[in-house]
């Protein structure tokens, strides 16, 4: 079984995520220990699946799953009950106050810094591409929320959400991969917040090339779509549209509001 590697710094700005490059590339690591149903408290019961240290907790239930709670008050829930023999469902949390919950086949929730919250929910297609959300890309974030709910993900495309740095929110409900691209959800910078609901093959970058702050991206009943933003006080935003993207994508830089290119 191979599995994917958590979001870096270096990905970010080497451009390997999928929703910067356009492309199916997955970081893969070597498989951790993945069993049955386990329980960690406080560093009791590690093993078969979960550890936990000091004031932390780790939970996995059903077949191949894996919790690991690191740090301060972190907790890390790992549901995976419909899990095959080469599926795997992830939760991994440190720092401190921290929350982890993958929940469903090839799922992978993380965490990193504090007070964070990551939750990964839905159906992926194998477990090095799972439906993925990271909260924080290390110790220094704080105060992130990432959600990827109610998604899928296909052969060779992926369904990510990434929230790091101070404050921010990136949040994906509903959305899926489309037949040519991923779906991504990224919020990095300094109190920025990127959404997506439903629809398939969309990214909505807040902060991706050049983290901001204060800004929002959203994307609404549409697929296929690309929405940026940069800089400070940006807003964009792609409602009931389908294919703005390339030169035609919804972008903004700056003090300013783009709706639908309009």
């Amino acid at each position: 079984m191979s599995k994917r590697s958590p979001i870096s710094k270096n990905r970010l700005t080497g451009g390997m995520m999928l929703a910067a490059a356009g492309a199916a590339a997955a970081a893969l690591g070597g498989a951790g220990t993945a069993s049955a149903t386990c329980a960690s408290i406080s560093g009791i019961g590690n093993g078969n699946g979960c550890t936990s240290t000091p004031t932390s907790f780790a939970i996995g239930i059903g077949d191949k799953t894996e919790a690991t709670a690191t740090g301060l008050f972190t907790g890390a829930i790992a549901v995976g009950n419909n899990n095959g023999a080469a599926d795997l469902t992830q939760a991994k949390s440190d720092g401190a106050f921290s929350l982890a919950m993958a929940l469903g086949k090839n799922t992978w929730a993380v965490t990193h810094g504090n007070l964070g919250l990551a939750a990964a929910q839905g159906t992926g297609a194998t477990a090095a591409l799972p439906v993925y959300a990271q909260a924080g890309l290390d110790s220094g974030d704080n105060l992130n929320v990432a959600l990827n709910l109610a998604s899928t993900a296909t052969a060779g495309l992926q369904s990510e959400v990434l929230a790091a740095g101070q404050g921010n929110v990136a949040a994906n409900i509903g959305g899926s991969p489309s037949a040519t691209r991923p779906t991504a959800v990224y919020a990095l910078g300094t109190g920025n917040a990127a959404f997506n609901l439903g629809g398939k093959g969309n990214l909505v970058l807040v902060g991706l090339n050049n983290p901001g702050t204060l800004n929002l991206g959203f994307q609404a009943g549409g697929n296929d779509n690309t929405v940026t933003t940069e800089g400070l006080l940006a807003i964009a935003g792609s409602l009931g549209k389908s294919n703005q993207n390339g030169a035609n994508q919804v972008a903004q830089v700056g003090p300013g509001i783009n709706i639908n290119n309009m």
